[in-house]
């Protein structure tokens, strides 16, 4: 009881005060999934739209590579972009191992089949009389699949709180690309992670807590669009 009461202290002392390392780890946090999430839906909503709105031939072999995706553990993930991002690797060149960037190239490949399955799953749901609708009032395909994403607003919030949620509690792709670097690279998983092994419990509370409030606010605001999307 001690330890734990010792620790919760030493976490609110950091909290508190405004620790600059807990508080740049919660930045980089952040920050990275921010991006990875933007970047990855750049590609993944109009995938996931035309999956399940123009149902294509060979649709169940794109939705069984969705799944995959899902199921592939992040310290793989984390494997394959420090293969790509390492110097003898493919884009070694750029020398972006150990950087926040590598950690964003791994989040958005983390993010994407998340997205991609909800919103292929919102639209796939979504009434055939939308779209005729769109294609009576004469807009084109682009403007008929825009329709088509107004409709399901609630169910693409929550994909991307989904995609967040996913990517800022991951540890498996920052510990291999990048680096926990003290004020650089380190995020709050990572930082909890590295004060656990060197046996200060306090110091790995504090990052935490932060940790569960961000997943509390993520939380908090998916139920919220759910219930406004019932209305």
């Amino acid at each position: 009881m001690n330890m734990l009461r010792e620790g919760f202290a030493e976490a609110w002392r950091l909290v508190s005060t405004g620790d600059a390392v807990v508080f740049h780890a919660l930045g980089v946090s952040l920050l990275c999934s921010t991006l990875a999430v933007l970047l990855a839906a750049l590609v993944a909503v109009p995938y996931g739209a035309w999956l399940g709105l123009q149902r294509p031939r060979g649709r169940s072999a794109h939705l069984f590579l969705l799944r995959l995706g899902l199921s592939v553990p992040t310290v793989v993930i984390g494997l394959f972009v420090y293969m790509l991002l390492t110097r003898r690797g493919l884009l070694g060149d750029l020398h972006l191992l150990h950087t926040l960037a590598a950690i964003v190239v791994g989040q958005t490949l983390l993010a994407f089949p998340l997205l991609a399955s909800l919103v292929h799953g919102a639209t796939a749901a979504l009434d055939p009389v939308v779209l005729e609708s769109a294609r009576t009032l004469g807009a084109g395909r682009i403007g008929a699949v825009r329709m088509a994403l107004g409709e399901v607003r609630p169910a693409l919030a929550t994909a991307f709180l989904a995609a967040f949620g996913r990517c800022v509690t991951e540890l498996g792709i920052v510990l291999m690309v990048g680096g926990g670097l003290k004020l650089e690279t380190r995020t709050l998983t990572q930082a909890i992670q590295l004060e656990i092994s060197r046996g200060e419990f306090g110091l790995a509370l504090a990052p935490a807590l932060l940790l569960l409030v961000v997943a509390a606010l993520v939380t908090l605001l998916s139920m919220r669009l759910e219930r406004g999307g019932r209305r």
